[in-house]
């Protein structure tokens, strides 16, 4: 169980970093087009390990949480790193998407856990 708790921590701290680099890009107006495919793809890149970690790990309930919202972040990356603005209703339901998936995914790693049931 120490296992799995350390890296759902590790997992959603790596898209959280990520979604704070395309939060802060959708309100970049100085960066060119390479620019910002460079950054979105860089600051992406970390999920990827996490996600293959998830996959022999996680729960199966949690993998399949996890893989929504890494292809709903993933979306989110493509936005930014084309130049979508965080104004723009694009960006802000990519982002709304995304949201709603971490949320089911928090859900599913805390009953994976065992940290949704009452204390005794």
């Amino acid at each position: 169980m120490g296992v799995r708790r350390a890296l759902y921590s590790d997992y959603l701290a790596s898209l959280s970093q990520a979604r704070n680099a395309f939060r802060s890009l959708a309100r970049n107006l100085e960066a060119t087009a390479p620019e910002r495919e460079l950054i979105a793809r860089d600051s992406f890149a970390p999920c990827y390990g996490m996600r293959y970690q998830m996959s022999i790990t996680a729960s199966k309930e949690v993998f399949e949480a996890s893989e929504i919202a890494f292809k709903r972040l993933r979306n989110v990356r493509d936005l930014a790193a084309a130049g979508t603005l965080a104004g723009d209703e694009a960006y802000s339901g990519g982002r709304a998407e995304y949201e709603d998936s971490l949320s089911q995914l928090r859900s599913a790693m805390r009953r994976d856990l065992g940290s949704d049931q009452a204390s005794a």
